[in-house]
């Protein structure tokens, strides 16, 4: 019974451990993403309007050009 429950609090742990590695490089990616879309939008003189959720896990993003 021991094994058994050794076992659970063991894989318990690896899914925990492998979601927050996951969640933390998607928000990284997500974030690299953001840096360069502003920057593209700077370039042509427009200002970057972004819209975000938890870590940057869902987020919006939009370019308005000034005239």
């Amino acid at each position: 019974m021991r094994n058994r429950t050794k076992g659970i609090l063991l894989l318990s742990t690896l899914s925990f451990v492998m979601m927050a590695i996951l969640m933390t490089t998607q928000s990284y990616f997500n974030n690299k993403e953001i840096r360069l879309a502003s920057e593209g939008c700077y370039e042509i003189d427009g200002i970057p309007e972004l819209q975000g959720g938890f870590l940057n896990l869902n987020y919006s993003f939009s370019c308005q050009k000034n005239e």
